[in-house]
């Protein structure tokens, strides 16, 4: 039986905050590195030198800074007797446009296209808030684009797409402390 949590006793008020959802921080951390959050199951903080975009050799995260979104998840719906129904996977897939294109991070994004999901990960929002569960989120997919627009004010961007699955719904949200 589902036991429904304790909810907000007043709803019908303005005086709760409504805050961006824009994703806007992606951080990967290869295998064998460090997590960059300490006990992420309470209230998470960073752990000390663990994101090093010059390392160059996986042994900390990168952080990624862009503008992306994480849309509903895809559902596989399973059938049951006497006609009910349940969700028994969740597919999202998160699109995170990079703008910043130096050689250096030109460069990443080829390595992406690559599809190595040898990581985990964790992204946050515009709003103050980071999704993950503990050591991360594990990712099915990954890859990257480096689109070429046609009109004369197109600019540059790189999109990096990644997909993960869910038995139990949406990742865990927590107050960022990258924030």
């Amino acid at each position: 039986m589902l036991l429904f949590p304790a909810i907000d006793a007043d709803q019908d008020c303005t005086s709760y905050d409504q805050t961006l959802s824009q994703v806007s921080d992606l951080f990967l951390i290869p295998t064998g590195a460090d997590d960059i959050f300490a006990a992420w199951a309470t209230t998470p903080t960073y752990v000390a030198d663990s994101i090093d975009n010059t390392a160059g050799d996986n042994t900390k995260a990168i952080h990624l800074v862009g503008e992306g979104s994480v849309p509903a998840s895809e559902k596989t719906i399973d059938e049951y007797p006497k006609g009910k129904k349940k969700t028994t996977n969740r597919l999202y897939t998160l699109t995170f446009n990079i703008k910043n294109l130096s050689p250096a991070n030109y460069a990443f994004l080829q390595a992406v296209q690559c599809g190595s999901t040898g990581f985990t990960f964790y992204y946050a929002d515009r709003g103050g808030w980071v999704y993950g569960v503990v050591g991360g989120i594990l990712p099915e997919f990954i890859d990257a684009d480096l689109p070429k627009g046609g009109a004369a004010t197109d600019k540059n961007i790189g999109t990096i797409t990644l997909q993960f699955s869910s038995l139990t719904g949406d990742p865990q949200r927590r107050v960022n402390p990258l924030a």
